[in-house]
């Protein structure tokens, strides 16, 4: 595999992002998601752009992620401890398993990498 450079992520129009639908939103307001796949494995592992529209919604993912926020505002409110506010310049690790919910404020395009985590057992 090559090396991949994306010019300029946070900018790139909405519109030349693939649709990804809508997750399971809590509430009225209806997220949309849409992304770009950088790089998929036959294990779940992958990296990309990943964009929502504001709204809420529970995390699905249980791999490892560990991801950059290049645009927008959300909170995200973990299962068990306190609300993380996120803004654009962000980054963040879930390990594997992290349940919450996602609220979105402002639209939001992150750069992520999810990956199963096997820690070395000595």
């Amino acid at each position: 595999m090559s090396i991949i450079k994306i010019k300029d992520a946070a900018n790139i129009p909405s519109d030349q992002l693939e649709d990804w639908g809508t997750p399971k939103t809590i509430g009225e307001s209806i997220c949309q998601l849409r992304g770009l796949f950088i790089s998929e494995k036959e294990d779940g592992s992958e990296a990309g752009i990943w964009e929502c529209t504001p709204g809420k919604f529970t995390r699905e993912v249980m791999h490892a992620e560990l991801t950059t926020f290049l645009t927008g505002r959300c909170i995200f409110h973990p299962e068990k401890g306190d609300p993380i506010e996120i803004d654009a310049g962000d980054v963040l690790f879930f390990p594997e398993n992290s349940k919450g919910t996602w609220e979105i404020i402002e639209t939001v395009r992150k750069a992520y990498l999810m990956y199963h985590y096997s820690p070395n057992v000595a």
